[in-house]
């Protein structure tokens, strides 16, 4: 399927309007090299993506949010601007920032250590903020932490979150801005690709799922329900979980060891879901595209985000008779992945009324079904622990290469990633660029 676990689903909902998606993402400003292949198949960022300045706000009128200064007074400007906020508070988070730039020689001399093979046990995102003021860690950055890395903070490393920070907060402005999709996942990108690959002469086969790899005398043997091919060089480019069965498989002469060494560090990966929540609303908008959530367990949601504000088409949504959809996302979602859609709906209907009570006079209307539509996405991504072993790009098999949001940073100068489609997207050129570096001539790769 084009898209894999970012798409646009074929399911659909009576009341529950639009194309939806398997899950509501989020990219950022610093993904340069998503953004770069997304030109490069055709697609205007500028069109396809609502870029809004770095925000954290709640209905209740807590908010941080970037003005559009240069680097680095947008965050001076966003400490200066808080609401909700003591002086406390916004000196704790100048520590933070400080802090965040101290910490990035040891984080580099770790990854140069580490290499792809090592993954040394290191701290939390929970331990590492250990200091900082409850309200920071609460609605600043564990639920960062839980958006980027999809990993509790009492779990996630807290190295690779810095990784996320440093990324975004600590270099240019525009890096810091949050990228919302304004059209569904497969047209944002997955399609064009497609596109742009037969145009170049390459082919695209879908709905021929590889089920098994063998070794053949100049490269790869491709078992597929379609029947076979033999390729001289092969991307294994699928979920961390496929990747180790394929892996697993393969019989070599030679490198034994290395594909069941790669295997293994992909079998011990465990997975977290993702649960998004798409929500007939009538006519009821938010006062801006999306909204943080004080999440626990009776209230799960994280983010709603208002899809009639995202929407490219010609905004009908103040119309009586069209209904709006927002979409409710709840991250590291082990819990609302195993409970009843229906319990689900009702606790995340109850929250949005009462915390959004403040800012939609209305709101208590949430608290009635008008329908609801539940994607559950059960292995969205890894658990992003520390001391966790990934394999790289380069698994030491000639003419075959790992590619996914889960391999090891191509380079000391990237680091160590969450699963993000960034991860992806440098991975996947990552290995390509492997293979072109073997020159194997008239090769057909897959």
């Amino acid at each position: 399927v084009l898209g894999g676990r970012a798409r646009r689903v074929a399911r659909r909902h009576p009341q529950v309007a639009g194309e939806l998606d398997n899950g509501q993402h989020l990219l950022l400003g610093a993904y340069r090299h998503t953004l770069a292949l997304m030109r490069r198949a055709g697609v205007d960022p500028d069109a396809a993506l609502l870029r809004l300045p770095l925000q954290m706000a709640y209905a209740d009128g807590w908010q941080l949010q970037a003005p559009r200064l240069p680097a680095p007074w947008h965050l001076l400007g966003m400490g200066l601007t808080a609401r909700g906020l003591g002086w406390r508070e916004r000196a704790a988070l100048a520590r933070a920032l400080s802090r965040l730039r101290a910490d990035r020689d040891a984080d580099d001399a770790e990854d140069a250590v580490d290499g792809t093979d090592a993954g040394t046990a290191g701290e939390t995102v929970a331990a590492w903020l250990a200091q900082a003021p409850s309200s920071l860690r609460e609605r600043l950055w564990f639920p960062l932490c839980v958006a980027a890395l999809n990993t509790p903070a009492e779990q996630a490393d807290a190295r690779v979150f810095r990784r996320v920070l440093r990324d975004s907060l600590l270099a240019a402005r525009g890096d810091s801005d949050m990228l919302v999709p304004r059209r569904d996942l497969s047209r944002l990108f997955p399609e064009a690709a497609a596109q742009a690959i037969v145009a170049a002469g390459g082919t695209v086969r879908t709905g021929a799922a590889v089920q098994q790899i063998s070794q053949a005398q100049h490269g790869w043997l491709l078992q597929t329900g379609a029947g076979q091919q033999e390729v001289a060089q092969l991307v294994i480019a699928t979920a961390p979980r496929q990747a180790a069965r394929l892996l697993a498989q393969i019989t070599h002469r030679s490198h034994q060891p290395a594909l069941q060494a790669a295997a293994a560090k992909l079998q011990a990966f465990d997975h977290v879901p993702i649960v998004t929540l798409y929500l007939n609303v009538g006519a009821l908008r938010l006062p801006r595209p999306f909204l943080a959530l004080d999440a626990s367990a009776a209230a799960p949601g994280q983010f709603v985000f208002d899809r009639a504000a995202l929407s490219t088409e010609p905004d009908a949504s103040a119309a009586p008779d069209r209904d709006n959809v927002w979409s409710v996302v709840i991250s590291a979602a082990d819990d609302a992945a195993a409970m009843p859609q229906a319990e689900l709906a009702r606790r995340v209907r109850a929250q949005l009324a009462a915390q959004l009570a403040p800012c939609i006079g209305d709101a208590a209307r949430l608290a009635d079904a008008r329908g609801e539509f539940v994607i559950a996405e059960r292995l969205a991504t890894f658990r992003c622990v520390p001391g966790l072993a990934r394999p790289g790009n380069d698994i030491g098999v000639p003419r075959l290469a790992l590619a996914g949001d889960y391999t090891d940073g191509p380079d000391r100068a990237y680091g160590p990633y969450p699963a993000t489609i960034e991860a992806a997207t440098r991975s996947g050129s990552a290995a390509a660029a492997l293979l072109q570096r073997e020159r194997v001539p008239s090769a057909e790769t897959a």
